[in-house]
Parts: structure tokens; C-alpha cells; sequence
């Protein structure tokens, strides 16, 4: 299995993983506005820790969005100055497909769950929101990436709320798109 290193800074959480898809090792940072200073140590560390180097991977995945502009940037630039230092090809992973497919993983083969639907605070009332399928062993999206206003969103008018998972930290930032005691899972 190909070796990746995957790097994540759209949201307030900067993550960098290492996997060759049978196994995972991560880590996470919470810590918003110094990602800048926090992701390179953390891809050193990471690599450090796994007995690798840049040139011992495959690829280097990143997190195109949508999110934050200023995070966007970071992820996009360390990953292209260290995909091209170390002859890499770079692939880019939409964040909220990647939430998605966590959640998935974490929720297991729940029964009855066909859907994930991720929401992500964009701040300023906005978020960002994408509705996902289960397929097999994977997901397939059932919409665009979109930006939404948070008071016009309700998630019941885009799939059956019995029959699906819910992810991101947007629906604790706006409780009122849900209904009521509904579950979710904040971080995947």
C-alpha cells in the first residue's frame, strides 16, 4: 500500500496523519490562528516518530476546503514546498469529504444510516456543508461543497434525519439547523 502524509488546516484544528491504508498515526493540534507556526513541527515529528523521511512516502495529501482562506494557504503551500523538495505528487482531498469519511468510520455499520451530512462553521452566520452516500466502502457526494447561511439551513430539507450521520462543529456553533436531540459527532 502506498505510504501518505496527509495535512489538514481548514478549520480551527491542524492535523497531519500518516497512513498506508491499513493504519493511521495522527496528530492533532487545537489551536486556531498558528497553524503556521505548528505544522511543520508536527510533519517532522510524525515522520520522526514512524522511522521515515519526505522521500520514504508515496504522496502528500491536503485539505482543499472548503475553510478558511488563511488555512487553505498554509496547507496548500507546506504541501507543495515539501511535494516538490522531495519529487512528490500532491493530491488534494476536499475537508469536508475527508469529515465525512471519518465519521463514517467512527459511526461503523450503524444500521439504517445511508448519509452523512458535514457542516463546518465558515463564521460570520455562514457554514460550510456537503451531503455524502454510502457506497461499498467509501462515499460518494451527493452534492457540491456549498456555502450556506446558518438561519436559511435546515438538514432536514436535504436528506431524513433517521437515516443519517451528522459531522462538524457547525451544528454545536448553530444548534437551530438541527432538530431537536439530535446526535452528532463535532470532531472526525
Amino acid at each position: 500500500m502506498p505510504l501518505l502524509l496527509g495535512i489538514e488546516t481548514s478549520t480551527s484544528r491542524c492535523s497531519v496523519a500518516l497512513g498506508d491504508g491499513d493504519a493511521v498515526d495522527e496528530l492533532v493540534d487545537e489551536r486556531p490562528r498558528e497553524h503556521h507556526a505548528v505544522i511543520l513541527p508536527m510533519v517532522h515529528e510524525l515522520l520522526r516518530s514512524a522511522g521515515t523521511s519526505l522521500r520514504g512516502l508515496d504522496a502528500i495529501a491536503f485539505g482543499r476546503g472548503p475553510g478558511s482562506f488563511t488555512g487553505l494557504r498554509i496547507a496548500a503551500s507546506i504541501t507543495q514546498g515539501l511535494a516538490f523538495g522531495a519529487g512528490l505528487p500532491v493530491i488534494p482531498v476536499s475537508s469536508l469529504e475527508a469529515l465525512a469519511a471519518d465519521a463514517d468510520v467512527q459511526a461503523g455499520a450503524a444500521g439504517g444510516l445511508e448519509h452523512i451530512l458535514v457542516a463546518t462553521d465558515a463564521h460570520m452566520g455562514g457554514i460550510y456543508w456537503g451531503l455524502y452516500r454510502r457506497q461499498g466502502r467509501g462515499l460518494r457526494a451527493l452534492c457540491d461543497d456549498a456555502l450556506a447561511h446558518a438561519d436559511a439551513f435546515v438538514a432536514a430539507q436535504h436528506c431524513a434525519v433517521a437515516a443519517t450521520i451528522f459531522a462538524g462543529d457547525a451544528w454545536r456553533v448553530y444548534p437551530q439547523m438541527l432538530p431537536p436531540d439530535t446526535a452528532w459527532l463535532e470532531s472526525a
